[in-house]
């Protein structure tokens, strides 16, 4: 009997975190039972992701990315239990080169898709400030012209737009995937995200319905989610994006900005008010979740839950306007903020800079091997650029390459050293 793989392949911010932790913390359960959570460790997924569709946040690169799909896949047919499950909502962004690589390399194994879905009402709110923490600055205003006008370029800013109906048009994005073509409507399983006040556990239980689980067989006592960003911590970190998105590396950003100050410390914020959706775009929300909610039914997919969650009820009366944050809440959230530098700082100088500075090379060195093997890849032939004078090649080269761009700056760097050193000894 052929293996079953269930690939999860989204949508962002409709409880994707809460899952795969649920998941990765029942690895010993869900294995008694014929499952497997693959991975080394919570992230395996994220990486195999960006691996298969060889990108990464803000155009950076990691060095633990190449390969990770692969690794995935491997574990995957050496199970004899079964069953595995694959679940990273970044995998809907993927495009039709991507899907057909995931399929061929899982040509082992019966594919049934999976998808889980909430209404737009609440999924723009929760997606605009996720966008925020991974370096977005738009506001919410210009940010929901642009989903009402997805086809309208916009500057640069306007890859979020794309990425968010990439993987928030469902039935789009599941016909990107294969459902009715590569993979039977039969085996595609729409799990639809419960309305507000409901068991904590019902999405985790249709989740289970969808994948053949046994849900008491597991234990989701503990287990956290991705929770949004209060309205004030939003508009701080959006303005903070502006005046450091040209000073500092998407490294930096992600480790403090995103998770240190983002994830870990403004999310837990007291009083917090929560970002919804304004009055004078609900009802254009609405009609768009039921159009896909309609798209749905019609395509004949599998559901756990009730379509009918997919039309939001939510009213606009007295939400704030997520652009009008309170300057003094955005004050105390940037206070806060700047307290959480001081202590990062206090911490990291108690701890001797002989170790921050060896991990820093380390996690150097490892940069400059994918850097290498990324420009093998994608540098211009000298051929191509005839006889031009070198140093306008390399400036072009790090004008659309990341990489070329750091060699450059780590030669001026080294330069000035060498002309400092020789001014010293004169």
């Amino acid at each position: 009997m052929r293996p079953v793989v269930f690939l999860h392949v989204g949508a962002p911010k409709s409880g994707t975190t809460y899952l795969q932790n649920v998941l990765w913390e029942n690895r010993g359960a869900l294995a008694e039972q014929g499952v497997l959570y693959p991975g080394s460790d919570p992230a395996a997924h994220v990486r195999a992701a960006f691996d298969l569709r060889g990108a990464f946040f803000d155009g950076d690169r990691d060095p633990h990315v190449t390969g990770a799909w692969g690794r995935l896949v491997d574990e995957v047919r050496a199970w004899d239990g079964g069953v595995s499950i694959i679940s990273q909502e970044l995998l809907g962004a993927a495009f039709p080169d991507h899907v057909q690589r995931a399929f061929s390399d899982l040509s082992f194994a019966d594919i049934h898709l999976v998808c889980t879905a909430r209404d737009l009402a609440r999924q723009i709110p929760a997606h605009w400030q996720e966008d925020v923490k991974n370096r977005m600055t738009l506001t919410f205003a210009e940010y929901l012209a642009g989903l009402e006008e997805p086809h309208v370029p916009r500057g640069p800013d306007w890859q979020w737009i794309r990425e968010f109906w990439r993987t928030q048009d469902l039935p789009e994005m599941l016909l990107r995937w294969g459902a009715g073509t590569l993979v039977p409507a039969s085996q595609v399983h729409v799990v639809t995200v419960p309305p507000p006040g409901a068991d904590r556990d019902l999405l985790f239980r249709r989740y289970c319905e969808a994948v053949g689980i046994d849900a008491d067989g597991c234990d989701t006592s503990g287990v956290f989610g991705n929770p949004s960003l209060g309205l004030a911590e939003t508009a701080f970190l959006r303005r903070l994006n502006e005046v450091t998105r040209d000073e500092i590396s998407w490294a930096v950003h992600d480790d403090f900005i995103k998770h240190q100050l983002a994830q870990d410390m403004l999310v837990r914020r007291p009083e917090t008010t929560r970002i919804r959706m304004p009055g004078r775009f609900l009802s254009w929300a609405r009609e768009r979740s039921e159009a896909m909610a309609g798209e749905l039914r019609e395509a004949g997919y599998r559901v756990a839950g009730d379509l009918a969650d997919l039309a939001s009820t939510a009213s606009g009366e007295g939400v704030a306007d997520p652009d009008a944050a309170p300057p003094e809440q955005v004050l105390d959230a940037a206070l806060e903020s700047l307290s959480e530098l001081l202590r990062t700082l206090r911490d990291r100088q108690d701890a001797g800079t002989e170790t921050v500075e060896l991990a820093s090379l380390r996690t150097d060195v490892a940069r400059m091997h994918s850097d290498a093997a990324h420009l093998l890849a994608v540098a211009t032939p000298m051929s191509a650029v005839a006889m031009a004078p070198a140093k306008w090649v390399v400036r072009g080269l790090s004008e659309r390459h990341a990489p070329v761009m750091r060699a450059r700056v780590a030669y001026w760097h080294y330069v000035e050293r060498r002309r400092d050193g020789r001014e010293q000894e004169r």
